[in-house]
């Protein structure tokens, strides 16, 4: 069974996950994930990315911009110290004699963000369960989230990530001796004194330029690797999941864009000329290379952040209980069957088979057999008809007859049927498993049933019964005709089990197939006893007839011959009924 089993599971649950019409679907799910603040992922905060130095043609144009900004912003503050008498004299003539460049010591800009929020995070879609391994505590494989996967509803035009935010762009600037070349490498400061600049720092500043932002993000992916387990022992064992790890899909390359309209500076000066230098600036360092670069590794710290991946962990936990309890039904404490036969299998394996161990054995549950039992129609088991039971020809005490049938043979009493924890085991090719019939008394109420008068139907009393018409044929006798006696019977079946094998296949329970390897009554022919009613002479050859070890055994062999014959019918009713309930169940 191993990884197939845990697939199964999977594939069901991702139809519903990326479903917007069901209760998983996954947005809903995440809305309500908490993040490590105590805030959720509505949006997602953080406090603050600082995304370091800006490389490259990028990281050279913007600190240039900053620098030939910055440099404008000295001549003025030269201006007008000439135009101050007091100060004049110590000024230089002019500053042809220098250059605005970055400084040589910090060449490159630097880029951080505060107060980050980032929105449309739950606008998510789980791809296939990939790498899943088994080892002894259960399994481990790799789901890959994608973002702003869906458009529609209320996420209509929020088909991507948008991260609002402040940010601080910093460029270490100095006046350089001019070199008297084309170059714009990064120099020195001079070792000139010029005194008396208000409002900027000679011959070296930092430069820094401030305001807010709002970046879109498209093509989003992420590779969460996740733990499967089993949590506790005994009787109270769980099923959990563990979110392991989140880092960014491997093969895709998110984008991050920057409107200019969505960008502010703030800044005193009223150049215009200057502040689009600094627009110009900013914009270029925030849709760089290096930016997208770090904006990712941000992006994937917040979602990794060990705190956060607790909460992914108890969500995903939550709703592997939610969806188990929907469709097997709660387990209340200590309910859970321990008790057994070992099975071989691993914990997870295990677990699920108890969860289906109890839940046949629970009336609270849709998989108790009386309410299967009454839930298929094709065939119908509630009464189950057979047409004709050919007992052929028999004999007793010197009486000879040619044939003997059951017509219109009625089954009542297969709604009374348990299957005991005990007596179901689980192996890689299926589960095997004994149906014991006629072991409930008291007529309990039978859940999710309704008579023709509203009431809910009850068990039957046992035992199961087998009622109709005989008939006992007598060979010809010279040119005579053959000689029909005829009658009613009625055969109870004292406590009978079914030994049955099945096996499941399907990639997920909307496509569940239920195959029967064997289906065969178990009883003896001292357990079975049958009545017939007839008003002929040989009423009392009839009855001993009926109760005779050979035609008791017959009677069973062709019982189990018809129920044999119709399995696969009985199989594709319990398909049925099994998707029916599961779908009901993981869509309510």
């Amino acid at each position: 069974m191993g990884t197939a089993l845990v697939n199964f599971v999977y594939t069901t649950m991702r139809k519903r996950l990326n479903n917007p019409g069901s209760r998983y679907w996954l947005p809903t799910l995440l809305k309500e994930v908490k993040a490590p603040d105590g805030g959720t992922l509505t949006p997602l905060r953080a406090a603050e990315w600082k995304l370091g130095a800006i490389g490259g043609e990028q990281g050279t144009l913007v600190g240039n911009i900053i620098a030939k900004g910055w440099w404008m912003a000295v001549g003025a503050a030269f201006d007008d110290a000439q135009a101050r008498e007091d100060e004049s004299n110590d000024l230089p003539e002019d500053l042809d004699a220098f250059t605005a460049r970055r400084s040589e010591a910090n060449p490159l800009p630097t880029l951080s963000f505060s107060s980050v929020e980032i929105h449309h995070l739950p606008n998510a879609a789980v791809g296939e369960l990939t790498g899943l391994t088994e080892d002894s505590d259960g399994y481990r494989g790799s789901v890959r989230i994608t973002l702003g996967a869906h458009s529609q509803d209320e996420w209509k035009d929020r088909d991507h990530i948008k991260i609002k935010s402040r940010y601080l762009l910093r460029q270490e600037v100095v006046a350089a001796d001019d070199p008297d070349d084309d170059s714009a490498d990064p120099l020195p400061p001079t070792t000139t004194v010029v005194r008396g600049l208000e409002g900027v720092s000679w011959p070296k500043q930092v430069v820094e330029g401030r305001g807010t932002l709002e970046l879109i993000a498209r093509n989003l992916a992420f590779d969460v690797q996740v733990a499967l387990f089993v949590s506790g022992d005994g009787s109270g064992r769980t099923m959990a999941a563990r979110v392991d790890s989140i880092s960014l899909a491997g093969g895709v390359t998110p984008t991050f864009s920057l409107a200019e309209e969505k960008l502010t500076i703030e800044d005193e000066s009223t150049d215009p000329e200057l502040i689009e230098g600094w627009k110009r600036a900013a914009l270029t360092a925030v849709n760089s290379p290096d930016a997208g670069r770090e904006l990712r590794a941000a992006m994937e710290a917040a979602l990794a952040d060990p705190g956060q991946r607790d909460e992914f962990s108890m969500v995903v936990t939550q709703q592997l209980a939610a969806s188990l309890d929907g469709v097997l039904g709660p387990v209340s404490t200590g309910a859970l069957p321990v008790e057994g036969p070992v099975t071989g299998t691993g914990p997870v394996e295990q677990y699920l088979f108890d969860r289906v161990r109890h839940a046949v054995n629970s009336p609270a549950s849709s998989f108790y057999p009386p309410a299967v039992i009454h839930s298929l129609d094709d065939p119908g088991l509630v009464p189950y008809r057979i047409p004709l039971l050919d007992l052929g020809p028999q004999s007793f005490e010197d009486i000879e007859l040619s044939a003997v049938r059951l017509h219109d043979v009625t089954v009542d009493g297969l709604p009374n049927l348990l299957i005991p924890p005990e007596d179901a085991r689980l192996t890689a090719e299926g589960i095997y498993l004994t149906l014991r019939l006629g072991r409930i008394t008291g007529r309990p109420e039978i859940p999710g049933t309704r008579g023709s008068d509203g009431s809910p139907l009850r068990v039957p009393e046992p035992p199961l019964t087998l009622t109709g018409r005989f008939e006992a044929v007598f060979p010809p006798s010279g040119e005579d005709e053959d000689d029909v006696l005829q009658g009613q019977f009625k055969a109870s079946l004292a406590r009978p089990s079914v030994a049955a094998g099945l096996v499941f296949s399907g990639p997920d329970a909307d496509a569940l197939e239920i195959s029967l390897r064997s289906l065969d009554l178990q009883l003896a022919p001292e357990e079975l006893t049958v009545e017939v009613t007839t008003g002929d002479l040989f009423r009392e050859v009839i009855r001993s007839l009926f109760d005779s070890a050979q035609v008791k055994t017959v009677l069973l062999r062709e019982i189990r011959k018809r129920t044999a014959t119709r399995k696969d019918e009985i199989a594709a009713g319990l398909s049925t009924a099994a998707r029916g309930i599961i779908a009901a169940h993981l869509t309510q």
